[in-house]
């Protein structure tokens, strides 16, 4: 038998090992929450990288859309600017065109005008009320289309219960029950039949709404090509009226340029006039001066 104090020895080993061995528990516990902590701050550091590159990724696009979008508004302030010098230089033009070129830049002016209405008709009216009317129809196919679902589904759940209705009749074999599983079938398919025609007259709706669209969207197309068609008249018309201001302005450099050679010309003579006036004024006064007395040398007497 063991004494006492061996049992004491016993109980004192085991309490050590005991606490050896929670004190291994709480530093592995403790190594286990620190590796934690170290990969949830490394994932906090990897997400703030992430979000950090997806910010400048964002930045960088924001200011490549700027930059686009301000190089789009110069772009657009030039054009509009040249447009009005030209304007300005073909008003100009005018003063100089003869009757019959100011008679045909007032013609195709007139005919410039009528198809920039026209354009103006189409954008301003023709269109808006085209799209306005297709948001509605689009509305209303909506609402059809969500009708549509809820019959889909109700026929889908009645249909369910008869095949199940029909499957469960099949292997029963109580004569009574046999007969109103068949009754409910039966109903069943009374149910569907209705809900079918329901069906059909909602996709016939539809059916009409995408008509409707379809109208819209040939007309929309139409409306496109004509504004096309008009825009390539507008061009014809700018070309005319470029040809005919060319025109002009070619007359006037040459005619410019005939009264510079003119005007070269009569400096030229008048130069010449003036230089054979000179020379012949020089030729007078050599004519009528006097003749120079030669000065005879004075001698000295000696005594």
């Amino acid at each position: 038998m063991t004494s006492e104090t061996e049992e004491l020895q016993a109980k004192e080993f085991l309490k050590r090992a005991e606490i050896r061995t929670m004190r291994k528990d709480l530093l592995e516990l403790r190594e286990g929450d620190a590796l934690k902590e170290r990969d949830k701050i490394v994932k906090l550091r990897t997400l703030e990288e992430q979000l950090d590159e997806q910010k400048k990724k964002n930045d960088a696009v924001t200011i490549a859309k700027t930059e686009a979008d301000e190089e789009k508004v110069q772009r657009e302030e030039v054009l509009t600017k040249n447009e009005s010098q030209e304007r300005i230089a073909e008003k100009d033009l005018k003063n100089y065109a003869t009757e019959q070129e100011r008679q045909q830049i007032f013609l195709i002016e007139s005919q410039r005008l009528a198809l920039e209405k026209q354009i103006d008709a189409i954008d301003k009216d023709k269109d808006p009320a085209l799209k306005l009317e297709k948001n509605s129809l689009l509305l209303k196919k909506r609402g059809w289309q969500t009708k549509l679902d809820l019959v889909l589904e109700q026929e889908k759940k009645l249909e369910d219960e008869q095949k199940f209705i029909a499957e469960k009749a099949g292997t029963s074999a109580i004569s009574a029950e046999k007969k109103g599983l068949e009754q409910r079938r039966w109903d069943l398919d009374k149910e569907i039949q209705e809900i079918e025609k329901g069906r059909w007259e909602v996709e016939k709706q539809m059916e009409d709404v995408d008509s409707k669209l379809s109208l819209i969207d040939k007309s929309s197309g139409q409306f496109s090509a004509e504004k096309n068609g008009l825009r390539d008249k507008i061009l014809g018309a700018d070309k005319q009226l470029r040809e005919i201001y060319s025109v002009i302005m070619q007359r006037e450099e040459e005619k410019r340029r005939g009264q510079a050679q003119e005007q070269m010309a009569r400096k030229e003579a008048l130069s010449k006039i003036r230089a054979e006036e000179n020379e012949k004024v020089q030729r007078q006064q050599w004519t009528h001066s006097p003749i120079p007395v030669p000065v005879k040398k004075m001698g000295i007497n000696k005594q």
